[in-house]
């Protein structure tokens, strides 16, 4: 099975740009929809951000860091930094139709599929 979704790599970044992660995602299909999820832990509904332009679905995942002023960590594992992901979408979808939801960390997308790329049955005569 080829996947009709494609993770678009980016370019090195610059010392100026944001401290961007991947997240880790799933993508599955059925015969109506693509169904896309996202791993986005430290980030809330109102932190996601999602566009659809050229083919190209970006979700953009901005944590909120929510630590006491006087915090002087003496080991650090969460590292600061908000998530990006670039899908390459290599088939129709019906834009108006595409739902989201975010719970637990976990954004869930369906990109239903246009029309003219559903299977269809052919019926003998």
């Amino acid at each position: 099975m080829s996947t009709q979704l494609d993770t678009i790599q980016k370019p090195a970044k610059k010392a100026t740009e944001r401290n961007w992660q991947r997240p880790h995602y799933d993508v599955s299909e059925n015969e109506d929809a693509f169904n896309v999820r996202v791993s986005l832990p430290g980030v809330n509904r109102d932190g996601v951000d999602i566009s659809l332009e050229d083919d190209t679905l970006t979700v953009v995942g901005t944590r909120i860091q929510d630590v006491p002023e006087a915090w002087r960590p003496l080991r650090r594992e969460i590292h600061e930094g908000d998530y990006r992901l670039c899908l390459r979408l290599n088939v129709s979808v019906n834009e108006a139709n595409i739902q989201a939801k975010v719970e637990n960390g976990i954004l869930e997308l369906s990109l239903p599929k246009a029309d003219e790329v559903k299977p269809r049955k052919i019926q003998i005569s």
